[in-house]
């Protein structure tokens, strides 16, 4: 079955320059953290002071902002977390995101709108119908549940008015949900909240008691699985009844969150607009396959499929690094702004620059920005090419400004 309703883009947000890369790449909806008590504590986030901004940010964009505070919560925490819903809804954020009884009960006592969180494993029509009872509008449905499955649920719980959210790209974990307590034991360090080491991304080794050499487990990380990446099935996603796809990512960069977004926004607008034309399904086909290659290009540990088509057995990865086709170079800075106002002055401190090469920006400013370098000049002169240590001037844009730095993808 065709699907023609619109679907939601939700985007991670880290802080300032993820949060306009991903409004500038066309997401519907922003998911941040501020302050405590959000899975992604090692990521910048925002301040509770920041959290009108933010919103005003995403409103200007034509976006929603949901606040995600979906860790667990201790009693000594339970002022604080009020101080938190206080800041948010004053803040105006569109729903928060919860994980905890306590975080669910005090946020309607606010007004806020609640989403369940994926944390709290929801993967059946019953427990949807209980949360339904209970006001929640939008659930996160857990990351163990197929295709199949979601669909079934849909169908099953009716339920016109309660929106069914699932996870579309990203990273995974090797608990089931996301329940893992090896950071804790190991470091001290609490994966729920928000907090883990990552432990399980590393290579690990046998050794017998009575001593010999062992053996490594290194060639297949067994507890580091792939990066989820559902665009390849995208349009079964879509016609399984979902009403948002979230991208994993909160921790990741700028150029990762742009590009990531960037290829899901063409896929679900593609899908909308064009599903019914006569040459679709080829057309189709070949948009995923350039998609895939622009997201092989920033941050991935390897793509699977996830749950969505059964249990993902075996898809460990080989190596828990960074398996992307390209890297990001620094390439060098603004370092004078021409009193001309028509040129700045560059140092290319890192890489050479010939005319034509794409080089991007990024920063709290204007998140994510790609540039095609024109009118290059050194020493007076027009080139096509400057070397590494070369002082060029480059045409003044509206958004340029001392101190501001300049990369590149190159491949690997």
């Amino acid at each position: 079955m065709k699907s023609n309703k619109s679907v939601e883009l939700l985007a991670p947000a880290g802080g300032w320059p993820q949060l306009r890369a991903a409004l500038n790449a066309g997401a519907d909806a922003v998911f941040f953290g501020a302050g405590h008590f959000n899975m992604r504590a090692r990521a910048k986030n925002f301040s509770l002071e920041e959290l009108p901004e933010v919103v005003t940010c995403c409103r200007e964009a034509g976006a929603r902002a949901y606040l995600t505070l979906n860790t667990i919560v201790y009693e000594s925490e339970l002022d604080q977390l009020e101080s938190v819903l206080v800041a948010a809804k004053q803040a105006g954020v569109d729903a928060v995101i919860a994980a905890d009884f306590a975080v669910i009960t005090s946020a309607k006592a606010h007004g806020l709108p609640v989403h369940i969180s994926t944390q709290m494993s929801v993967s059946n029509s019953a427990t949807l119908k209980f949360f339904a009872q209970m006001g929640i509008r939008r659930v996160v449905m857990a990351r163990e549940c197929t295709l199949q499955d979601i669909a079934q649920i849909r169908t099953h719980a009716d339920l016109e008015d309660l929106k069914i959210e699932v996870f579309g790209h990203g990273a995974m974990c090797v608990a089931v949900s996301g329940r893992c307590f090896m950071s804790e034991f190991e470091k001290g360090r609490s994966a729920n909240r928000g907090e883990c080491a990552q432990p399980c991304r590393r290579g690990y080794g046998i050794q017998s008691e009575r001593g010999g050499e062992g053996f490594s487990l290194e060639k297949h990380h067994v507890m580091s699985p792939k990066d989820l990446c559902t665009l390849p099935f995208v349009e079964k996603l879509l016609d399984a009844g979902i009403d948002s796809i979230k991208i994993e990512g909160r921790n990741r960069s700028p150029d990762y969150v742009h590009t990531v977004i960037s290829v899901y926004r063409k896929a679900l607008d593609t899908y909308q607009e064009k599903q019914h034309t006569p040459s679709f399904a080829e057309d189709f086909e070949q948009m995923k396959s350039e998609g895939m290659a622009e997201l092989k290009k920033v941050y991935n540990r390897g793509f699977s499929e996830g749950f969505y088509m059964g249990k993902p057995m075996g898809t460990w990865t080989t190596d828990p690094g960074n398996q992307s086709t390209h890297r990001k170079d620094y390439v060098g800075q603004i370092i004078n702004m021409d009193p001309d106002g028509k040129h700045v002055t560059v140092r290319l401190e890192s890489e050479d620059l010939s005319e034509g090469t794409k080089i991007f920006i990024e920063s709290p400013e204007l998140g994510f920005l790609e540039i095609n370098p024109e009118g290059i000049e050194q020493d007076g002169q027009s080139v096509k090419h400057a070397e590494k240590g070369s002082i060029i001037t480059l045409p003044q844009k509206p958004y340029m400004h001392k101190g501001l730095k300049f990369y590149k993808l190159s491949p690997r």
